[in-house]
């Protein structure tokens, strides 16, 4: 058995975290079972695009505990529905549902030619595939012993049998309307009213239009990260590419006016507070200052535009930002303002 812990500092540790454990397992599976109690819609997209990238990975069944009862988004309903029927039309699985009670637990089985070879079982919901994110600390057991390897997947086979349903068979119509995504992210905080009012009071005459590259221009960067190619391991898994990882290439013409941000200099970090009331690092870097990405995690700026777009109905997760999807939105780009506050921008995407 082996421990598997976040490693967050201050509780940095020598061990393994839970996505160094999944992936490094997932490269030797023929099969993946998973009973988990909650999905994340960035979890179930890498899910589906690890399966599409790596052809050694014939079967995957999922099964969500929590959703029948707690409501999904709609995103992440439309993203769990999306993957059921990816796997049932290329008949590598399915997504299921536990209806009969509410099921709390996280348990994973890796299967190869002779069987289960390996389980984990501890706190990981599914979003804990994704590196970064939400600053919680999570603990589980990696187990590669019998008979227990065979107990977590015999249960998890009988937990599907007499509990669950194909999440298309049920009849899902109320949502949760919260937009969770950047809440407890770290790095991220959110503001208060009155904060987001002096901010608004603050800003200058200084003011950048940004324009959002589509999928027609930057079919594999900017916000279509996602579309580009993997990252390979040295045990020949590819890992997909974030879905709200972006870093944004802003042209010449903007960079090289007077007041943009400068590369190489104290003002290429700076915090920004955005038009719906949230507040973290980005920075400039590169030739020309052309690169903008949030500071310590890239997904931030990316769950910050793409869930806007998410959150209006116009992006689906899994597609790619379009000129349909903003002409859709509303705008085509998002503004950067200096404010009277020292090193401190505000960033508006509204509509």
């Amino acid at each position: 058995m082996e421990l598997l812990l976040s490693n967050y500092p201050p509780m940095k540790t020598y061990y393994k975290s839970f996505s160094d454990a999944f992936y490094g397992l997932l490269s030797k599976s023929l099969r993946l079972d998973i009973a988990v109690g909650y999905v994340s819609s960035d979890a179930l997209i890498e899910l589906q695009k690890a399966i599409e990238l790596n052809h050694n990975i014939s079967e995957v069944n999922l099964i969500v505990g929590m959703h029948y009862f707690d409501k999904f988004t709609k995103v992440q309903y439309e993203t769990a529905m999306r993957l059921n029927d990816y796997l049932l039309k290329e008949k590598k699985g399915e997504v299921r549902l536990v209806t009969a009670f509410r099921y709390h637990g996280k348990l994973y089985s890796y299967s190869d030619q002779n069987g289960p070879f390996a389980g984990i079982v501890g706190s990981n919901n599914l979003g804990s595939i994704v590196d970064g994110g939400v600053r919680q600390y999570e603990s589980s057991i990696l187990c590669q012993e019998e008979p227990l390897i065979s107990q977590i997947n015999d249960f998890i086979k009988a937990l599907s049998c007499k509990t669950t349903s194909n999440i298309r068979e049920l009849d899902i119509q109320e949502f949760n309307t919260d937009n969770a995504l950047l809440e407890g992210h770290e790095f991220v905080e959110k503001v208060s009213p009155q904060r987001l009012a002096h901010i608004l009071n603050a800003k200058t005459d200084i003011s950048f239009d940004i324009p959002i590259k589509t999928y027609e221009v930057s079919p594999h960067s900017n916000l279509n990260v996602f579309f580009g190619k993997g990252r390979e391991s040295k045990n020949g898994l590819i890992k997909p590419r974030h879905w709200y990882e972006v870093e944004l290439i802003v042209p010449k013409k903007i960079t090289s006016q007077p007041g943009y941000p400068k590369a190489l200099t104290e003002e290429a970090e700076f915090k920004v507070i955005t038009d719906d009331g949230w507040s973290f690092k980005c920075k400039v870097s590169g030739e020309c200052s052309k690169n903008l990405r949030s500071e310590g995690d890239l997904k931030i700026l990316g769950k910050w535009l793409k869930g806007r777009l998410e959150n209006a109905g116009v992006l689906a997760v899994g597609n790619p930002v379009t000129s349909r999807t903003l002409e859709q939105y509303g705008r085509d780009t998002f503004t950067l303002t200096k404010t009277t506050q020292s090193g401190t921008w505000f960033l508006d995407f509204g509509v």
